[in-house]
C-alpha cells in the first residue's frame, strides 16, 4: 500500500535532550519520504528592561548585542535539529522550520500552531524534573493536554521499540478515536497492535486474535461488563482493519483490574515490550483512572522507555 503523507511537528527547545524523539521518529518510520517534520522552537525572551525602545544609547547597544545573540543561538539550535533529522533518513525537503516569539505559554502557542498547520500528531520530549522545576522552566508537557484538543500529543521518554503498540480501550468516543489516529500512523509500519483493556470482572487475562474471537473472549463478552465494552472493541477492529492493517497484527487484551489501571496498563506494556500506548482521553470528569482529571506530571513521570500517544 502506497504510505499517505503525514506530518509531525516537534517541539524542541535549546537543549540536546530535546531531539531524542527523533530517534523515535527514525524506528517508527524506516522509510520516511512520506513524513513532514516541522521542527518549532521558541526563543527566550528578552528580559524585560529590553523588550521595549530606550532612549538609553547603553541599553539600546545592549538590547541589540541581546538580539544578534539570540539570533545566533537561535540558527545553532535549528541547524542541530536539522542535522539530526538528516542523519536519520528524513529527506531535506521534508524538514520545515517554526521559529517564533511567543505571546503565551509554550503549550498554548505550539497547539495554535499545531492547529494552524494541521499536523497529526504534536511530538515532545517528557522532561524529568521536580514539579518546583517544571513550574519554574514553564514544562509545557501537562498543559499541551489541556490545549492541544485537536491535535494528538506525542510524548516520549528513554529507548522506545515502536514494534508493538497498545490502544487502550474504554466504552467511549476517545478511545475510537485513539483507534483511528493509531491505525493511520501505523498503517505502512509492522507494528502488532494490541487493543487492550483492563476489568475487574476478569481473574486472569484474556487475549485473542481479531480474526476470531477466542471462546474465553465470547464468553466474557456476554457479562455485564464484556456487553458495556463489545460495541467499542467491535467498531476499533474494524477501524484498525480499515487502516489495512492485516488481522494478523491485531490482538484483543482484557487484563484484570483492581482499580489501579494505570498502574497495570503501564505494567503490562512493560512486560510485554509494547512501546506505544494510545490513549483516548476525555473531559475531566472522565471515568477512566488512567487519565482522570489530566496528565498530571505525576503520570506523566510512571512511564519509561514508551511513548504514549494522547488522542482527545
Amino acid at each position: 500500500m502506497e504510505p499517505l503523507p503525514k506530518c509531525i511537528l516537534l517541539l524542541i527547545d535549546d537543549h540536546q535532550e530535546s531531539l531524542k524523539p527523533v530517534t523515535f521518529l527514525q524506528r517508527l518510520f524506516p522509510d520516511p519520504a512520506h513524513i513532514t517534520v516541522i521542527v518549532c522552537y521558541f526563543p527566550p525572551s528578552l528580559p524585560p528592561l529590553y523588550q521595549g525602545t530606550s532612549d538609553s544609547q547603553a541599553a539600546h547597544r545592549k538590547r541589540t548585542e541581546l538580539l544578534m545573540w539570540r539570533e545566533k543561538e537561535t540558527r545553532a539550535v535549528m541547524e542541530r535539529a536539522r542535522n539530526a533529522i538528516l542523519a536519520a533518513g528524513f529527506p531535506a525537503d521534508s524538514i520545515q522550520e517554526l521559529i517564533q516569539q511567543r505571546s503565551m505559554t509554550v503549550a498554548q502557542h505550539a497547539c495554535l500552531l499545531a492547529d494552524v498547520k494541521k499536523v497529526d500528531a504534536v511530538l515532545i520530549r517528557k522532561r524529568i524534573s521536580s514539579s518546583l522545576e517544571g513550574f519554574l522552566t514553564d514544562d509545557p508537557v501537562s498543559a499541551m493536554i489541556e490545549h492541544c484538543q485537536n491535535s494528538p500529543v506525542w510524548l516520549t521518554s528513554g529507548d522506545i521499540d515502536p514494534s508493538r503498540a497498545a490502544i487502550c480501550l474504554l466504552n467511549e468516543e476517545a478511545s475510537l478515536r485513539s483507534a483511528d489516529h493509531t491505525a493511520f500512523m501505523l498503517s505502512e509500519t509492522s507494528a502488532q497492535i494490541t487493543i487492550l483493556h483492563a476489568s475487574k470482572s476478569v481473574s486472569s487475562p484474556i487475549s485473542s486474535p481479531a480474526t476470531e474471537y477466542s471462546p474465553e473472549l465470547r464468553r466474557w463478552l456476554c457479562t455485564e461488563a464484556g456487553r458495556e465494552i463489545e460495541s467499542f472493541l467491535n467498531q476499533s477492529v474494524e477501524i484498525v482493519r480499515r487502516a489495512e492493517i492485516g488481522d494478523e497484527r491485531i490482538h484483543v487484551t482484557v487484563l484484570p483490574s483492581k482499580g489501579k489501571v494505570r498502574r497495570e496498563i503501564l505494567a503490562y506494556c512493560r512486560q510485554k515490550g509494547i512501546g506505544i500506548v494510545s490513549l483516548g482521553h476525555s473531559d475531566p470528569g472522565g471515568t477512566w483512572g488512567f487519565l482522570k482529571r489530566s496528565v498530571t506530571r505525576e503520570i506523566m513521570n510512571d512511564f519509561q522507555d514508551m511513548s504514549i500517544w494522547i488522542n482527545q
